[in-house]
């Protein structure tokens, strides 16, 4: 009881404490909008829950229609909204990715300033939404771009009952990358089988039949300290060396994530053979075939849909119960080390499109969106960890997904210029590691690839912490 009411204390305490930086809602409830519409796109969210929260918004902003639109194929998604953008058309709000919005301000109306500025926006939400979210234009203007409505990161699923049957003296996995190497050789249980496993202690070093792959690789290349870009990201950089001095942290992360694939490793433990296509890992996983997974949040719900699905066909399954989650493993054991704990963020935000023509009332609504209230109804649904620093605190103690809510605070990404076309080039990477061993040359021809994607003069770069702090 003492440890509960501590907790809701400290939460207490730190919404005090971050209630007069909040980003201000200006549009007045009471005028009459008759006639004003807006339109949101987004892709995932049915509409039975994001409604509601429109509804709210409608009833206080009498004759402002909103009509809300859902996606499921995320390509498609980008393509119309880019090509209705283009014509001056479009939705007034829509969702894109975290990584998408360094390259695209010009297709974006910033927040008003009047609604909060960007150090607002810093005390309201982590570290990586504002790295990701608040950016420099080409006048040197600085604004807020898209508010988020969750932050999703990696992290490890795991079968409590392989643990406690053959890692008893912890029951849980090693909190770093060398632990989990160690983890995989006493997990895995061999046999004659065509998959040379009869349980495969981790699901790694492929792309063919692991759907999070590439955004894995992505992890392991910014846990290694590899600088994606150049300073004014006009360069990839990644396959070089970080100091001029010492490792080429692109190949150690490319070596480390096929390592688990090589079967001259001690850690092998995955091959083409325990599942057959892409996300097919989280089917082994569901049928005990596999120790560990790699994931983010929705991750779970998929997991219990392959468990029922497999018992419907009367294919043996886990229980439900043995599925557990743990923070994603790092290079340093952070009980004891310094180093700067990383995983990797990948969410969508909310942006105000340049062809609104009521960019203010569009984004007033934005703010209401990503409300406490409504981030506490949004996870509450969807079980999606909010990247408000006011929601923490409260989230990581809820099973589950309290551990993605921890991680929020240390997540990173980097900008991707073409989503599709980067996650080609590095599939394209780990496809010729797995044939040829690891090595420089498939790093070194993606950074080339990518290079081409860059304009000459690069992009603005992220505001530095420095100006984080000095802000106004």
């Amino acid at each position: 009881m003492f440890k509960n009411f501590s907790i809701i204390v400290f939460t207490l305490i730190l919404s005090v404490a971050l209630s007069g930086c909040q980003l201000k809602k200006t549009v007045e409830e009471k005028v009459d909008y008759t006639g004003v519409e807006l339109t949101f796109y987004k892709v995932f969210d049915d509409a039975d829950i994001i409604e509601p929260i429109i509804n709210q918004y409608e009833a206080d902003h009498h004759g402002l229609k909103i009509n809300y639109r859902k996606f499921n194929d995320f390509d498609e998604y980008v393509d119309l909204v880019l090509n209705e953008m283009a014509e001056g058309e479009g939705p007034d709000i829509f969702s894109m990715q975290n990584t998408w919005f360094a390259s695209n301000l010009k297709k974006l109306s910033p927040m008003p300033r009047e609604f909060g500025s960007p150090q607002d926006f810093a005390n309201t939400f982590v570290d990586v939404a504002y790295k990701d979210l608040v950016r420099v234009d080409e006048n040197g203007r600085e604004g807020v771009y898209a508010l988020p409505m969750s932050v999703d990161t990696l992290a490890l699923y795991y079968n409590k009952d392989h643990f406690e049957d053959r890692i008893p003296s912890r029951g849980k996995p090693a909190s770093t990358w060398e632990g989990i190497k160690e983890d995989v050789s006493l997990l895995n249980k061999e046999d004659n089988s065509f998959s040379r496993f009869e349980v495969s202690g981790i699901a790694l070093g492929r792309v063919d039949n692991i759907s999070r792959a590439v955004d894995i690789l992505y992890l392991l290349l910014l846990q290694h300290g590899a600088e994606f870009y150049n300073e004014n990201m006009s360069e990839a950089i990644f396959a070089g060396r970080q100091d001029g001095v010492g490792d080429y942290p692109g190949f150690s992360a490319l070596e480390l994530f096929i390592g688990f694939a090589d079967e001259t490793q001690k850690q092998f433990s995955w091959n083409e053979f325990i599942a057959d296509s892409d996300g097919q890992e989280v089917e082994a996983f569901a049928r005990g075939d596999v120790s560990m997974i790699i994931g983010y949040p929705f991750t779970y719900e998929q997991i219990l849909n392959q468990i029922n699905l497999l018992n419907t066909n009367g294919i043996a399954t886990i229980d439900k119960d043995v599925v557990k989650i743990s923070q994603i493993p790092q290079l340093y054991d952070p009980n004891v080390s310094n180093e700067k704990r990383v995983t990797y963020a990948s969410y969508f935000a909310e942006g105000v499109s340049r062809n609104s023509e009521h960019s203010d009332i569009a984004w007033d609504f934005l703010i209401f969106l990503t409300s406490r209230e409504n981030q506490d109804y949004y996870f509450d649904k969807l079980h999606k960890p909010s990247g408000r620093r006011d929601m923490i605190e409260g989230q990581k103690q809820t099973p589950i997904y309290g551990v993605f809510a921890s991680q929020v605070g240390y997540a990173e990404s980097f900008p991707i210029v073409d989503f599709s076309t980067y996650k080609s080039i590095f599939e394209d990477v780990i496809t010729l590691a797995n044939l040829e061993g690891a090595s420089r040359k498939p790093l070194v021809d993606a950074q080339d690839l990518i290079t081409e994607l860059l304009p000459d003069g690069g992009y603005i770069v992220p505001i530095s912490d420095e100006e984080i702090e000095s802000d106004e």
